[in-house]
């Protein structure tokens, strides 16, 4: 799968360890592509702290500075994105990221294949959002997995994407 590309926000709190091993095992499993969003300043690891944080990006519709640009995506048809849910829809920093391929025009006739890490409270308006905030790709309605039991998450993750590609 060489026109895949596995894009995916991580981080430290464990929701966001396990949409990396989730992000990371696609990748290995496809072959496709793996790409790591990552703030520039990165969030607490400090449950409470985050939250605070996530709500402030949230409210402000912050774009907070990714540490590094997102690749080129012209060669790939697909991209694999992976996130956490953080207070109902993605983190600011997906949005960062989606922007700067939007902002180029790379963004049109693409298909996204979201999946959401959560601790039970699913998708929510994830997908929506994104649906909403770049119209021009084609937004599949994506899969969300619970995170109370991260391996687990993982697992599902994996036959999720095996029966989606």
């Amino acid at each position: 799968m060489k026109d895949t590309l596995v894009m995916y926000f991580g981080g430290n709190h464990p929701a966001n360890s396990t949409t990396k091993r989730a992000a990371t095992s696609i990748a290995d499993l496809t072959g496709a592509d793996l790409f790591e969003i990552e703030p520039k300043y990165p969030y607490s690891t400090n449950d409470d702290v985050c939250v605070q944080e996530t709500l402030r990006d949230l409210g402000a519709n912050a774009r907070p500075e990714l540490a590094r640009p997102v690749p080129n995506i012209e060669q790939y048809s697909t991209i694999i994105l992976g996130f956490p849910n953080w207070c109902g829809t993605a983190p600011m920093p997906v949005f960062t990221a989606l922007d700067e391929l939007h902002q180029k025009g790379e963004l049109a006739g693409k298909r996204i294949v979201p999946f959401v890490i959560n601790g039970g409270a699913g998708r929510q308006k994830s997908i929506d959002d994104l649906e909403a905030a770049y119209p021009e790709a084609n937004i599949d309605e994506g899969s969300g997995f619970v995170s109370s039991n991260y391996d687990d998450a993982v697992d599902l993750a994996i036959e999720w994407i095996q029966n989606k590609m």
